[in-house]
């Protein structure tokens, strides 16, 4: 049942199998941001990996940082390939072209990235996406609590494996909720809580050991804990320690008094069996 993959942007080839091996024994996989390192050696970095990886060679236009040529991305991420990686991660406009070049069993997750928004609706570039590769990754910054509710919705609907996400740390709650629903494939955890690839994104340690989001799946009976304070919220988590892991998960969401009717709703639609609790809110 564990989902909980590490996003990785370690500097080289070194650091990043020491950091896997740390990992390995909490992870379902981890992404191997190539784009986010100062050099690498792939051959190495896949065969030593003591971990299924996904391998991402993210590009400016999708929030990236890869300086180089489109050919020579997209030779990095031929190579992946054929070396055999679990998954190779490619943005949705260069779909196509990589899959041309594929002739190993790598699967594909199809990648799209709004930086500085949430779409209202993902479900149409969802569909677009589903037929071409094995696994759609959409993922939007959230500004507020109403921008997860694409994501969640999102994630109730897919019939295929996918990856969802609220970037920012407004959209936390979409990086522990996600395993609560089906077709989630992964959801993303940083490998220290000062190295996080993404906005928003909480530690692998935190996620497993404040959350024990490594036994949460669709059986998991969740409490969000609407709250008005920090206070509240730590203390919505300290719950956690008393639960049987995977069994209850009780999850904090800062958000005010004029949100919470919209988005109480729309989770509730997309996650009917979630009960809502309100932690030093008026009624």
């Amino acid at each position: 049942m564990n989902r909980v993959a590490a996003s990785l942007a370690e500097p080289d080839t070194t650091a990043c199998l020491a950091r896997l091996h740390e990992l390995a024994p909490d992870v379902v996989l981890a992404e191997v941001r190539l784009d986010l390192m100062e050099s690498w050696d792939l051959p190495r970095l896949i065969l030593d990996a003591p971990c299924p990886l996904s391998v991402t060679c993210r590009p400016p236009r999708e929030g990236g940082r890869f300086v180089g040529s489109e050919a020579e991305r997209l030779d990095i991420l031929s190579q992946a390939m054929q070396l055999g990686c679990a998954y190779v991660d490619i943005e949705w406009d260069s779909i196509a072209a990589l899959k041309e070049r594929r002739r190993t069993s790598t699967r594909l997750i199809a990648s799209r990235h709004w930086t500085d928004r949430m779409p209202s609706k993902l479900w149409a570039t969802y569909e677009a996406l589903a037929a071409q590769v094995d696994v759609v990754k959409l993922v939007g910054m959230a500004t507020c609590a109403a921008d997860m509710l694409p994501v969640f919705d999102l994630l109730r609907r897919a019939t295929n494996p996918v990856i969802g996400m609220a970037m920012g740390v407004v959209g936390q709650l979409t990086r522990l909720l996600a395993p609560c629903f089906p077709m989630c494939l992964l959801t993303y955890g940083a490998a220290t809580a000062t190295a996080a690839t993404a906005p928003g994104q909480l530690s692998v340690r935190t996620m497993i050991d404040q959350y024990h989001l490594s036994a949460v799946g669709p059986h998991t009976q969740i409490f969000l804990h609407l709250c008005t304070s920090a206070a509240a919220a730590d203390g919505a988590i300290k719950k956690n320690a008393a639960v049987v892991p995977g069994k209850d998960l009780h999850v904090p969401l800062v958000v005010s008094c004029a949100q919470t009717e919209e988005f109480a709703a729309g989770l509730l639609a997309c996650l009917p069996h979630a009960t809502l609790l309100t932690d030093g809110m008026h009624d």
